[in-house]
C-alpha cells in the first residue's frame, strides 16, 4: 500500500509512481487553470510566490543587498503559517529563495511541508552546500532547483567573493542528476557578460536549464548598468542559442522584452513576495527593495489584493525580471508563452 506520506517524497524522476501520485497533479492543475481563469475575468489572486526563508547567506556577492541584512530566522511553526496563508490565497507554485535556504536546519521540514499543502515546489539557492544536502530535498523538490551561476571559473568566484564557489556549485549540480529538475540562474552583468553564450553552452553539458535576467539596481548597491548595444547584443545571441536547441527556459516573448522589442503591461499581483518575518512586499520587490508592507498572519491576502490599486503599475517597466515578466504575458494571453510554460511546468 502507497501512503500519502511516500506521494510527498516522490518527483517526476520517482520509478513506478502510483496513480495516486498524478492524481495530486490533476487537482493542482485545476486549482492553478481556475485562478488563470479567475485573473483572466478581473478578480486579482496570486497564483506564484517568492518566499525568503532567510537573509543569512554564506557568500557576500556584489548585487545582492540581503546577506547583509541582520537577521534571526523564524520558527518553523511560523513558516507553517506563511505556508498555509499563501496556499489558502490561492498560490500554486512556491519558490523558497534567500539568502541561502539550505542553511535553515529545518528546510527538509518546511520543502516537505510545502508539498503536504499541494504546493509545486522549488528552491533557489547558491550551490555550495547542495552536494551535501540533496538527498536529503530532492524527494520535495517537484518544480525545479535553481542554482546560481554567474560566470565560469573565477568569473563566478569574483562576483560572489568566494574562492572555489563555483566547482561546489557544479558539484552540487551534478549530485542532483535524475534526483530532480536543475535550472542554472544567471545574472547578467558587466563582470560576466562575455562569458554569458560560455554558461548557456554549460547548462547544456550538464543538461540542466538556464534562466536569465539582467542585473538590477538595488539600493545601496554600486552596479555598473550595461548599455543598451551591450543588452542588445546578448539577447540577440540568447535568441539564436535557444533556436538552436540550447536550453534556455524562457519564451520568446521574454527575451524580446529584455532587448527593449515587445510592448507588455506588467501584472504584478500574479506573484506574492513574502519576507523572512512573514511581510508581504507590495506591490514588487523591484519597486521598494524588499521592504515590508503587511504581515501574512494579520490580513487577508485577497481582500489586500482586491482593495490594491495595482492599476498604477501596469505601465512599470522600471525592472525586466523574468518573476514579473512572464505571468504577466501569461495573463496577457501570449500564445507562445503561456505554451512555453505549460511546456516547463508540465502541468
Amino acid at each position: 500500500m502507497v501512503y500519502l506520506n511516500d506521494i510527498q517524497r516522490m518527483n517526476y524522476f520517482t520509478k513506478n509512481k502510483p496513480i495516486k501520485f498524478y492524481y495530486r497533479y490533476f487537482k493542482l492543475g485545476l486549482r492553478l487553470y481556475r485562478g488563470l481563469f479567475l485573473n483572466a475575468i478581473g478578480l486579482k489572486y496570486p497564483l506564484v510566490a517568492g518566499h525568503k526563508l532567510t537573509y543569512n547567506c554564506n557568500l557576500k556577492c556584489k548585487m545582492c543587498p540581503f546577506w547583509s541584512r541582520s537577521y534571526i530566522d523564524a520558527s518553523f511553526e511560523k513558516e507553517q503559517q506563511i505556508l498555509r496563508a499563501l496556499y489558502n490565497a490561492g498560490v500554486c507554485l512556491i519558490a523558497f529563495e534567500g539568502g541561502e535556504p539550505l542553511l535553515r536546519n529545518d528546510i527538509v521540514e518546511i520543502l516537505k511541508y510545502s508539498r503536504t499543502l499541494g504546493f509545486s515546489t522549488s528552491i533557489i539557492t547558491n550551490g555550495t552546500l547542495l552536494e551535501k544536502k540533496a538527498d536529503l530535498i530532492t524527494p520535495y523538490i517537484d518544480g525545479s532547483i535553481y542554482v546560481s551561476i554567474d560566470g565560469i571559473g573565477n568569473t563566478h568566484d569574483k562576483i560572489r567573493n568566494s574562492p572555489g564557489c563555483f566547482d561546489k556549485a557544479i558539484s552540487g549540480i551534478r549530485a542532483c542528476e535524475g534526483k530532480s529538475f536543475v535550472t542554472i540562474n544567471t545574472t547578467i552583468m558587466k563582470d560576466n557578460i562575455f562569458e554569458i553564450p560560455e554558461i548557456v553552452k554549460l547548462a547544456k553539458e550538464l543538461n540542466v536549464g538556464i534562466s536569465l535576467a539582467m542585473v538590477y539596481g538595488y539600493e545601496n548597491i554600486e552596479i555598473e548598468s550595461l548599455t543598451q548595444n551591450e543588452i542588445r547584443n546578448v539577447v540577440d545571441e540568447l535568441i539564436k542559442m535557444k533556436k538552436s536547441g540550447y536550453p534556455i527556459v524562457h519564451s520568446m516573448g521574454y527575451l524580446k522584452i529584455m532587448k527593449g522589442e515587445k510592448n507588455w503591461q506588467c501584472k504584478p499581483w500574479m506573484v506574492a513576495n513574502v519576507d523572512p518575518n512573514g511581510k508581504i512586499i507590495l506591490p514588487c520587490y523591484s519597486l521598494n527593495n524588499y521592504k515590508s508592507s503587511a504581515d501574512i498572519n494579520e490580513i487577508n491576502i485577497n481582500k489586500l489584493w482586491r482593495d490594491y490599486d495595482w492599476n498604477v503599475y501596469k505601465s512599470c517597466k522600471k525592472c525586466s525580471l523574468h518573476c514579473y515578466v512572464e505571468p504577466s504575458l501569461i495573463q496577457s494571453f501570449d500564445l507562445d508563452t503561456f505554451i512555453n510554460w505549460a511546456r516547463l511546468t508540465r502541468i
